[in-house]
């Protein structure tokens, strides 16, 4: 009884707590907080000779790799009790991570010897109407030194600081969040006033959801859940042409175009025969999924791909372990009727699945957080920095909350309404990880003309091209002259990136990958550190470029981009339209799989129901941060530009390139 009503209080709280933070009152609070954790850069002005002057000295270190805190912006106060202090003096500290600043004491007070305080500050970049950048600053860490002193000159010694530190027990490149500390990197107040909204309006609909089967297990039906939230594009497409989202023709489509765009394998002896396979022989079984190892077949007929067939290998009931036992394949052909229709659902939760987690959470959020620890460790002079920044912010923040929300063991999207044990899906995070990386990548080609994904893809490859091309060549020189900024972030990629491993594969005689551009180049040297070979390729090994090293840069930022603006976009938005219907689509079945979409036996339970279509809403309902929009004004004018110019062709494509996010901070 205890229990159901911890459930029923946790979701009213809930409901309470987004409906205060999305109020009139709650705006404001939000708003009041970031103003003030922003503080203006003082000029350093003096007023005596600096022989006249006392001065600080000192060294600043990363707290876990003890390497030198280089080119970070540096104030000097003097602590006050109950006020915010006297400024005294401003610094930077140099490539080894060491500072000098003048000070003149008796700004400290009259009779007043300053007790002396270090303020490390962190700056952002955006742009105003003339493109001219301006910077905001936080307070990132302060030191505490001495109290009333009196020597001209006080060494604070070497100081290790908690500055965007790595995890130290992560197998993954991740930060680590001190509770102390908090995070390095808020949202925007856009963004943040954004996410309040988008979720005012869903929370209480699954709170209702959940209180009410917490009161009756029976209820709600799964039919009432649906009509609850918004229709998606399923049911918006099948009131305008009924039947239309299982028909063929739209399972062909989403195949190619949808949120999980399949990467296909060719017949080596008929390049027209294709097919797509969703393996998880390798992986433990939950206890209460279904999970199914499918193969969709396709033919090309006259450049238009027709699907052919679908067989289904399922595990039984019982069978958990990786390599349990299997049922007979079983092929099922489009003129199979009812069990045609039901083999395309077993086959749309294989991709839906396979989607959220390595599409979205690893590709995207996962592989991105090592560049973004790495960016903001390291760059601070570097004009790149001006390229990178407003992509990779935020994003630490949603890893934490995708962490939780997407892939815990105990709430997870994936891990609990998905057919694998949370140690399975930590499984697949290693194997894919171990072979991702920027060098040599680039998008797949089209398969047919019907492949707009495929060909979005290149044009905006394109584009980011385009406008990396144009930065580096106005800002080269100021690149090559901070290179050794370049020089550290790619050793700490290298140093954090996971081992590499090549990513298992199925034996096939018959079939091979029609397009190789996307995977893992085995054949492009590799660096080992420790005695262990690392996954991710370095930029540059010295702190003065070659042409060759400037090209990795450019590829690496280019790869950075598209992955967090264009790809991330492309799956993230797609989540309502592949998975906002629940007869539709979900991360799994249950009760053997086949059987009409409405069989409450077969469809998620209750409880999974009403959580994924709140996930994939809310997700897709939070609006803030597109490149074209610029909301918050810190997008180089090379990109806005250069996209702007190709609207037409990506028009021509049915693609709205204001739907391209800047970010992810969803």
């Amino acid at each position: 009884m205890m229990s159901k009503l911890k459930t029923i209080v946790d979701e009213i709280k809930q409901v309470f707590g987004i409906k205060l933070a999305d109020s009139t009152l709650g705006k404001r609070k939000t708003e009041k907080k970031a103003k003030k954790s922003i503080v203006r850069l003082h000029e350093q002005k003096f007023d005596k000779p600096l022989e006249q002057l006392s001065k600080v000295t000192g060294k600043l270190v990363f707290g876990d790799t003890q390497k030198p805190l280089h080119n970070i912006e540096l104030e000097l106060w003097d602590r006050d009790i109950g006020s915010p202090g006297d400024y005294l003096g401003v610094g930077t500290t140099d490539y080894n991570g060491e500072f000098t600043i003048y000070y003149d004491p008796s700004k400290a007070g009259f009779l007043d010897a300053p007790d002396l305080e270090l303020r490390l500050l962190d700056n952002r970049i955006s742009f105003d109407n003339d493109n001219e950048i301006v910077s905001t600053y936080r307070i990132a860490y302060t030191i505490k030194g001495g109290d009333n002193v009196t020597q001209k000159e006080y060494d604070f010694g070497t100081r290790t600081v908690p500055y965007w530190l790595y995890k130290p027990d992560s197998h993954f490149a991740r930060l680590f969040f001190s509770e102390l500390e908090g995070t390095p990197d808020d949202y925007s107040v856009g963004r943040t006033l954004n996410g309040y909204d988008a979720a005012s309006s869903l929370v209480p609909i699954k709170a209702k959801h959940v209180i009410t089967n917490t009161l009756n297990p029976n209820e709600p039906t799964l039919k009432e859940i649906q009509a609850d939230y918004p229709p998606n594009l399923t049911i918006n497409l099948d009131r305008q042409n009924p039947g239309y989202t299982r028909s063929d023709e739209y399972f062909v489509a989403r195949v190619l175009n949808g949120m999980n765009p399949a990467l296909f394998k060719r017949n080596k002896n008929n390049p027209n025969q294709l097919k797509v396979t969703f393996n998880w022989d390798a992986y433990e079984k939950d206890d209460d999924h279904d999970l199914h190892n499918v193969e969709a077949f396709f033919e090309l007929k006259e450049g238009k791909l027709v699907v052919t067939a679908i067989t289904v290998q399922s595990r039984y009931p019982d069978s958990f372990a990786p390599y349990s036992a299997l049922k007979d394949p079983v092929t099922y052909k489009p003129t199979d009727g009812d069990k045609w229709l039901q083999a395309k659902r077993i086959f749309r939760t294989n991709s839906f699945f396979a989607a959220e987690m390595t599409e979205h959470y690893i590709k995207a959020h996962l592989q991105m957080e090592q560049y973004t620890i790495a960016t903001f460790r390291n760059l601070r002079k570097n004009p790149v920095r001006l390229l990178l920044y407003p992509h990779v912010k935020s994003l630490v923040n949603i890893n934490q909350r995708a962490d939780e929300v997407l892939v815990s063991p105990t709430v997870g999207l994936v891990t609990t309404n998905g057919p694998l044990t949370p140690a399975s899906v930590v499984q697949v995070c290693k194997e894919q990880m171990a072979s991702f990386d920027w060098k040599g990548w680039q998008p797949r080609q089209p398969l047919c003309e019907a492949h707009t994904f495929a060909k979005i893809a290149n044009l905006y490859w394109q584009v980011l091209t385009e406008a990396i091309d144009n930065f580096f060549q106005s800002n080269q020189e100021d690149i090559i002259a901070e290179w050794a900024e370049i020089h550290r972030l790619s050793d700490d990629i290298i140093e954090h990136s996971v081992a590499y491993q090549p990513l298992p594969e199925l034996k096939d005689d018959e079939y091979e990958w029609y397009d190789r551009h996307e995977l893992d180049k085995p054949g492009i040297p590799r660096v080992t550190v420790n005695g262990t070979v690392k996954a991710t390729r370095p930029i540059t090994t010295t702190d003065q470029p070659s042409a060759s090293d400037l090209d990795n840069l450019k590829e690496l930022v280019r790869y950075v981009i598209f992955h967090i603006t264009f790809w991330h976009s492309w799956v993230n938005d797609a989540q309502a339209d592949e998975g906002g219907e629940i007869f539709y689509n979900s991360l799994a079945l249950r009760g053997g799989s086949f059987g009409s979409e409405d069989d409450p036996a077969i469809a998620p339970n209750t409880l999974e129901s009403t959580n994924l279509i709140y996930m994939v809403n809310v997700l897709t309902a939070i609006k803030y941060g597109y490149i074209l929009k610029n909301e918050d004004d810190d997008v180089v004018l090379e990109l806005r530009t250069a996209l702007a110019r190709y609207k037409k062709e990506f028009a021509d494509l049915n693609y709205d390139v204001g739907n391209i996010r800047a970010l992810i901070n969803v």
